[in-house]
């Protein structure tokens, strides 16, 4: 009796020494993805590319009384959601597309601080059903996103999945961001590499100190509200001059009368985003 307890606790010690051996594999391997997705620096100055600035008045910008939003019931109800592991951290993520034989774009949604992929999903639904092109939207786990430590192997481990239930075209992926969300899509463009082509950011970006200039430099578009409250205008269009002195090519947008609550007018930035996306080279 003695020795099958002892040889039953020997089991379970060996069982528990390989599941811990696992997940120290897993997050290791998921941090060697990561670095072998770093953006390389350029090693040749670029040429300076174009910022340009303007004054959007075709959006309506709708006067709230209350700044309150949740994703509807609707949503809820019919948006499909699926699991990837970043590591050995499990990360929910939302999405939607066409059901069709021939691949299409991908647009990546990134949320704003303590929201869910859900909340950018609803903004980008309608978008995304009239134009025939997939959204994916993850959740961050801790409500925010690791700008400082990106993490584009989850991202690709995602695409792939989708692209099981919804043929991608990988040479037509683009990031949007809201908020903290924003400051993430800076990140991943400018520090990976990944298949994403192009992005757009609202209500927040990545100061050009925590940029390097890329060996690739990717596109961007800036959405900021005139009375955007949690970042500095002058700030953003700062970085903007001094990204495209690296290279990169990016405008910046400025709302009238529209502040950082992107639910007053997330749908109609998505279909501009998408505008702007389509008509890249």
């Amino acid at each position: 009796m003695i020795r099958v307890v002892v040889l039953f606790v020997a089991a379970i010690a060996v069982v528990a020494c390989a599941g811990a051996g696992l997940f120290v594999w897993t997050a290791q391997s998921a941090k060697a993805r990561n670095e072998a997705a770093t953006m390389p620096v350029a090693q040749v100055t670029p040429e300076p590319a174009i910022f340009s600035m303007e004054s959007a008045t075709q959006f309506n910008v709708r006067h709230l009384k209350e700044f309150d939003y949740a994703p509807s019931e609707k949503m809820q109800r019919i948006v499909a959601s699926d699991t990837t592991l970043d590591g050995i951290t499990p990360v929910k993520w939302h999405f939607v597309g066409p059901q069709t034989a021939r691949p299409v774009p991908l647009v990546v949604l990134f949320h704003g601080r303590d929201r869910t992929g859900l909340s950018m999903t609803e903004m980008w639904y309608e978008t995304a059903r009239n134009n025939g092109f997939a959204i994916l939207a993850p959740t961050a786990p801790s409500g925010n996103w690791p700008y400082q430590d990106p993490s584009p192997q989850v991202l690709e481990k995602m695409i792939t999945q989708l692209d099981a239930k919804h043929l991608i075209d990988r040479d037509r992926v683009y990031l949007f961001g809201h908020s903290a969300g924003a400051v993430y899509v800076q990140a991943l463009l400018n520090t990976t590499q990944g298949p994403w082509r192009a992005g757009a950011i609202h209500g927040g970006f990545l100061p050009a100190e925590f940029q390097i200039i890329p060996q690739q430099p990717k596109p961007y578009r800036a959405y900021v509200g005139q009375y955007e409250e949690a970042f500095d205008l002058s700030d953003i269009r700062a970085t903007g001059e001094e990204m495209a002195k690296r290279g990169v090519e990016n405008d910046l947008i400025v709302i009238p009368q529209h502040t950082h609550w992107f639910y007053d007018i997330g749908d109609q930035i998505a279909a501009d985003s998408w505008a702007w996306f389509k008509s890249l080279p």
